[in-house]
């Protein structure tokens, strides 16, 4: 018997026995189709358990690199919200006052005026709202409402 037939039974030999230890690997090889599937399904399912295992290291990292701050962040917070309180958020005498008589006669008589006040700042808005859009376009559509329209129903509104 020369080399090339003795190294040729030796591997014969071995891979016949792999086969045999490995009978999936011998269905593989004698169906190559489903086998290609199943090494594309066991490829993508390991590629999938990858990636998952990235994105749970990823996310574990991201905890635990931003619970500090997290735990942190209401002390800040408190106190960047009392920095930001000071001088803004004082309310003025007048407010206290009218705060401390809600059912005054007085009371009522400032928010109707100040109602009174809103208006005429809503007319002069819509006044320059009416020049500014110029009178052609206003009567071109006529869904708009005038000025003596809105006083109408604003004053239909008030009664």
């Amino acid at each position: 018997m020369d080399i090339s037939a003795s190294i040729e039974h030796a591997i014969t030999n071995y891979f016949s026995q792999w086969l045999i230890a490995h009978p999936y690997l011998a269905w593989t090889i004698a169906h190559p189709l489903p086998g290609l599937g199943l090494l594309l399904l066991t490829i993508f399912s390991l590629w999938g358990l990858i990636k998952a295992i990235g994105r749970g290291i990823e996310q574990t990292w991201l905890f635990l690199l931003t619970t500090p701050f997290r735990l942190l962040q209401p002390i800040f917070g408190f106190m960047w919200s009392s920095m930001r309180g000071i001088g803004h958020n004082k309310p003025n005498d007048e407010q206290l006052s009218w705060r401390s008589l809600p059912n005054s006669p007085e009371r009522i008589d400032y928010i109707i005026d100040r109602l009174e006040i809103l208006r005429q700042e809503q007319d002069a808005l819509l006044q320059e709202l009416s020049t500014l859009a110029g009178s052609a376009s206003l009567k071109s559509n006529p869904g708009a409402i005038s000025d003596t329209q809105y006083q109408n129903l604003y004053a239909k509104l008030l009664k």
